[in-house]
């Protein structure tokens, strides 16, 4: 299984699964302070390191699709 992305009124939209999205809505509602990832917790360099590409990554029109499972992978989920 793939996330899809939709393009509507020339914005690019990530389509989950409800239960993911209810996993990621849950845990943002219940988290005061920064989490931490597996990774280590993120600078605020990194988080507008991250932002960046993520628009950069949206802007280009040749950009594929990722697999559902490697998505869950770094976003953290189970």
């Amino acid at each position: 299984m793939t996330v899809q992305t939709v393009k509507l009124a020339g914005k690019r939209f990530v389509i989950v699964p409800e239960k993911d999205f209810r996993n990621l809505q849950r845990r943002a509602k219940g988290s005061t302070a920064r989490p931490t990832t597996r990774r280590g917790s993120h600078s605020d360099a990194e988080d507008r390191a991250d932002i960046e590409l993520a628009r950069k990554r949206l802007a280009d029109p040749k950009e594929k699709p990722v697999p559902y499972e490697q998505a869950r992978k770094e976003l953290g989920l189970p």
